[in-house]
């Protein structure tokens, strides 16, 4: 299994009470998923694209949630869009 890591922007917004870690370790499958949802897209729709189940999708968003310092699902697509842009340059 490979693992991926991401930074976390000193400016990103930590949820109340929590703290966001500096960098985060996603499995392979994860980063997959999380550089997807930086289009917004559905579970439903992400299962679609990557040939996954829903529920399999599911597992993995709230996973990557929980290793962000349990974030909202929109700031994990804030972040995956960011880490897809920095990807780029």
């Amino acid at each position: 299994m490979r693992v991926v890591s991401y930074s976390v922007p000193v400016w990103f917004p930590p949820r109340t009470g929590q703290d966001v870690p500096p960098q985060a370790q996603l499995t392979e499958q994860e980063s997959a998923v999380f550089r997807s949802l930086a289009t917004g897209a559905s579970n439903a729709e992400l299962a679609v694209e990557l040939r996954l189940s829903v529920s399999t999708v599911k597992f993995h968003v709230h996973n990557i949630r929980a290793k962000l310092g349990g974030i909202s699902r929109l700031q994990a697509c804030l972040l995956a869009a960011l880490a897809r842009e920095s990807a780029r340059t």
